[in-house]
């Protein structure tokens, strides 16, 4: 599937700015109606999870139909499962791994040392304390997947690292969803308290699900690869070989 049946790297950018629009304009006209929505176990809270779940199983999906992995080694599956599982993570820890779903009890031992009695690793004491919470490394993780890494990803250079690791990059018309994720966030805590850091979850959710969604109907456009890669296998000892790299007809027939 290429890329034109996704939607052209204008409409995805846009669908970005959309999604964080709609946000600052509810939380700009209707603040009150956002805390409402935005307690503990509560629709922002559940949706962030659905979509770190989704995104979970769009990276599964992508993997598995990835040409471009069959290619390759098995050590190549590393960091595409990487964020596959990652994501099922964040899935579980939004949820505090069903615990009030499923009414179990927190561990004695975790029980200590959890800030919020939760069974859950991102409430630790040991996190808030050297790692500065969760609000900062989940702002380390959009900053480098939603903008530094497809950055990195515009350069030749980078394409070829890309493809050498086989890690897979955010297409860089989310770009605007990760980095406003972000601002929204740094923004507005401020102003509405916890309530940003749970909007903020919940685009970061959507970022990655689109992100994972991507790949899974494209899985060639998260290593930059050439559109005619995955249709004509152009392959050679591993190397993948660009247009440029290919014989054109003219010199075919010359030989």
């Amino acid at each position: 599937m290429d890329s034109k049946r996704i939607g052209g790297p204008l409409a995805l950018t846009l669908l970005s700015c959309s999604l964080l629009l709609a946000f600052v304009v509810w939380v700009e006209l209707a603040p009150a109606s956002m805390h409402s929505v935005s307690y503990e176990d509560g629709p922002i809270e559940m949706l962030s999870a659905v979509f770190y779940g989704l995104s979970s199983i769009c990276f599964f999906v992508f993997i598995f139909r990835s040409q471009f992995l069959k290619s390759r080694t098995w050590l190549h599956y590393t960091i595409p499962l990487g964020w596959a599982l990652l994501m099922f993570v964040f899935f579980g820890e939004e949820l505090s791994w069903g615990q009030r779903i499923f009414s179990y009890s927190t561990p004695e031992s975790l029980a200590e040392i959890n800030v919020q009695n939760e069974f859950n690793i991102h409430n630790i004491g040991i996190v808030d304390t050297f790692m500065g919470g969760k609000f900062r490394y989940l702002s380390i993780m959009m900053l480098t997947t939603g903008l530094l890494l497809p950055l990195l990803g515009l350069t030749r250079l980078g394409k070829r690292m890309i493809q050498a690791t086989a890690f897979p990059v955010v297409p860089f018309c989310y770009a605007p969803l990760f980095v406003g994720a972000f601002l929204f966030g740094k923004y507005y805590y401020p102003v509405v308290g916890y309530v940003a850091a749970e909007v903020r979850e919940l685009l970061m959710g959507i970022a990655m699900f689109l992100f994972g969604l991507h790949g899974s109907l494209n899985p060639r456009a998260l290593f930059r690869l050439p559109e005619t890669h995955q249709r004509s296998g152009l392959e050679e000892h591993g190397n993948v070989l660009t247009h440029q790299d290919t014989p054109n007809q003219s010199d075919v027939r010359s030989r």
